[in-house]
């Protein structure tokens, strides 16, 4: 896409433009050539693109679950802790916290439709542009209803800062709203993009996004009552890219490295718009940052290779006998996805051994950045490309961030189908995403299913932002987000062996309140009195 940096730059100048006594100031646009030079326009739909919160930033969502810990942002052990406020709430992350910068980009979007239609350009750009537009607001409102629950639906121009006064629609009503742009979106956008325009809104990722909303609104969460009808029409919508053209890829590892025929939709970099995964997250040892370092609670959920389960409690005392875990080598026959996802004590990366254990080179006794070193014993590998060091490299990297892939698809369809009593095809479907990581099939049925399925789900889909939703929406989060943190306390013996311990890192807490996040008191304020708080906040 197009210089996106001029282009936040011309969104922030469009929207404080006035006509002053019918002056044209020359040093900068008036709003009404904007809106009649299709280059602008396109720059500022590009533009638009930016209020979809990606995952390659310093604060991963897999921080604010159980998946991974963040050794720099202490912000995000208020969420772990159980100790968030609509006063504390803006701290955590804007990622996190996203009720300002989702309103400031509909605000955006709201002035696209209401200069769009009198624009003079041809008729099939502005159905593009259009399109996307429609795919990018539904984006924005999903996050939404995602984090707060139902939420006012604004389709006319508020100015910025200013007292407003609405109220909060009801979850339904918001997902009904997000489906109709989401169709509409569909009928306008083109089912795949070419790849000179790789990034841009596709009516298969209108799809897939339909997928997912459909998915969370038929969740025990957000359907109590358990009606088998919102099950079928996720169900349904997820059916409708089973036979789209996507194919899951033999290699788990390298999806996340580059454009391929299981990515629906992605953010994608370039050397000139790289990212920084590989600082953020990389070893201390090769001058990383550490960042969002993997939980034992992870690395302890992903099974044998024989199917299961090292541990047969949640607390991790008690070894499954059928495993064949190995407390003094627990890193052996483990998950295929376990050794494409994490670096652990002994894994070779970048042609060297990662040393976690005390004193080691990537540990918080190294003499090398030791305050950036993993506090749980691991390391992120997962997006990370090897051939690019976390710092002194001229190469920058250029995974992108997958927003929709198959394999989601392909569980979300699982899921919709078990709730529905369909469960010889959400075995079918759940064994197709296990057969690729060379897994055993699975043969379990009712509530052993469902597990798998949540299971499956945690492993597939580690550290891509499901989590902390998934958690939430299957209404588990009581049990899950009370567990404490765990990490590994590795020893290295005299005689070159390793003594390997589960330690306790962070008691975490969990209240009924925090299915759902606060709104911002600011906004509560604003909004004088019509917008109405989160259950259990004040």
């Amino acid at each position: 896409m197009k210089n996106l940096v001029y282009a936040i730059f011309l969104v922030l100048m469009i929207s404080s433009c006035e006509d002053v006594l019918d002056l044209k100031p020359s040093d900068k646009l008036s709003e009404t050539a904007v809106w009649e030079d299709k280059a602008l326009i396109e720059l500022y739909v590009n533009a638009t693109y930016n209020a979809i919160p990606h995952g390659f930033n310093q604060h991963m969502w897999s921080s604010l679950a159980d998946e991974t810990y963040n050794i720099h942002n202490g912000n995000s052990y208020t969420v772990l802790r159980g100790e968030l406020t609509s006063d504390n709430v803006g701290s955590v992350s804007g990622v996190f916290d996203y009720w300002k910068s989702a309103y400031s980009s509909i605000r955006n979007i709201n002035i696209f439709f209401s200069k769009i239609d009198n624009s003079p350009v041809d008729e099939a750009t502005k159905k593009r542009f259009k399109g996307e537009m429609r795919f990018i607001n539904a984006f924005i409102y999903a996050n939404l209803i995602w984090r707060y629950g139902g939420v006012p639906v604004i389709t006319d121009v508020f100015e910025l800062g200013g007292e407003y006064s609405v109220s909060r629609k009801t979850y339904d009503e918001c997902v009904t709203f997000i489906i109709n742009q989401l169709d509409e979106a569909i009928s306008l956008l083109p089912a795949k993009q070419p790849a000179s325009q790789l990034g841009r809104a596709t009516g298969h990722a209108a799809m897939a996004l339909k997928s997912r909303v459909l998915l969370y609104a038929a969740s025990l969460q957000n359907n109590p009552s358990k009606d088998v009808n919102k099950w079928k029409k996720a169900a349904d919508a997820a059916e409708a890219l089973l036979n789209a053209g996507y194919s899951l890829q033999s290699d788990y590892q390298g999806i996340f490295l580059k454009d391929n025929s299981e990515i629906i939709f992605a953010r994608y970099f370039s050397q000139v718009n790289s990212n920084n995964i590989h600082l953020w997250n990389g070893r201390n040892g090769s001058n990383g940052w550490g960042g969002n370092c993997p939980t034992q609670n992870l690395v302890n959920d992903f099974e044998m290779l024989n199917g299961e389960l090292p541990y047969s409690d949640v607390d991790f005392q008690q070894v499954n006998s059928k495993s064949g875990y190995e407390p003094g080598n627990p890193y052996v026959n483990r998950d295929p996805r376990f050794y494409a996802s994490i670096l652990y004590d002994g894994s070779v990366w970048m042609g060297r051994e990662t040393e976690t254990f005390k004193n080691g080179r990537d540990s918080r006794g190294s003499s090398i950045d030791a305050w950036n070193a993993t506090l749980t014993g691991y390391y992120l590998k997962k997006f990370i490309p090897v051939d690019i060091p976390p710092s002194g490299s001229t190469l920058k990297p250029t995974s992108p961030w997958i927003f929709f892939r198959y394999a989601e698809i392909l569980l979300n369809y699982t899921e919709a189908k078990f709730e529905m009593g369909e469960e010889n095809i959400a075995r079918e479907y759940l064994n197709k995403v296990r057969i690729r990581s060379g897994m055993p099939l699975i043969t379990a049925s009712g509530d052993e299913l469902r597990n798998k399925i949540y299971q499956e789900r945690r492993i597939e889909l580690v550290f891509e932002g499901h989590r902390f939703h998934d958690v939430r929406r299957w209404k588990i989060a009581s049990q899950t987000e009370k567990r404490s943190i765990k990490a590994m306390t590795i020893t290295k013996n005299p005689d070159g062996s390793k003594s390997y311990e589960v330690t306790k890192l962070l008691d975490r807490d969990f209240q009924e309140r925090h299915y759902l996040l606060p709104i911002p008191r600011v906004e509560i304020d604003r909004s004088l009195g019509s917008l109405a708080q989160n259950p259990g906040y004040n």
